[in-house]
């Protein structure tokens, strides 16, 4: 018996900063794999990155969204920025990460309201984000994802491997891993592909050579 849900109306918009206690509950949600005690400076983060209300993406190299039934309750929220991997790993270097970022970014959080799954929001949400980041100048969007999301983000286009491997110009191969995830990448044009080296799935042209 098909038990699918019907898709709903919904409209998709920048949220605003008086609305962080409504992301908040919305991310939460979902399992963000961090511990209870990181939580106070994860609020901070985002009170912050919410004040900017400017630049390319809706609070500078920022995009929060929520997806909103027809009257005006949130049901759905996605956070976008530069990667965590680009600003931390000891191989790209400071005036790369500033490129990176720029060209680049990662799906951080995409959370749906359990009463309202299964009704196409998720899919609504990554297309609006795309659209968004490929009119900014992105060339792709990565994320990572549990093992039990493939299927879901292989669908919409995403290729998924459980190690993030990447080359960029000058530094060559660059890889990534987080115990329990998997890493996905999403070019949003034809500059970024795919090719295998040392036998992983790798992307190339993240970064002009």
């Amino acid at each position: 018996m098909n038990t699918a849900m019907p898709p709903i109306d919904i409209s998709i918009r920048p949220v605003q900063a008086g609305e962080l206690d409504t992301f908040i509950e919305l991310t939460l949600l979902i399992d963000l794999g961090i511990d209870a005690e990181q939580l106070p400076a994860l609020r901070a983060v985002i009170e912050a990155s919410l004040q900017c209300e400017d630049g390319p993406l809706s609070h500078r190299l920022h995009h929060y969204l929520f997806a909103e039934t027809t009257d005006g309750t949130p049901v759905a929220a996605v956070h976008c920025g530069p990667p965590l991997w680009m600003q931390h790993h000891s191989r790209i270097p400071g005036f790369m990460r500033s490129a990176l970022s720029e060209r680049v970014s990662n799906i951080d959080t995409l959370a749906v309201h359990p009463s309202y799954r299964g009704r196409g929001i998720a899919r609504s949400i990554l297309n609006r984000v795309e659209d968004d980041f490929r009119r900014a100048g992105f060339v792709a969007m990565t994320l990572r994802h549990r093992h039990d999301k493939k299927a879901f983000f292989v669908r919409h286009g995403y290729t998924s491997t459980p190690r993030l491997a990447m080359i960029l110009p000058s530094v060559g191969l660059v890889t990534e891993t987080n115990r329990g995830w998997r890493h996905a990448v999403k070019p949003l044009t034809d500059e970024v592909s795919f090719t295998t080296v040392q036998g992983l799935t790798t992307a190339t042209g993240l970064l002009p050579g």
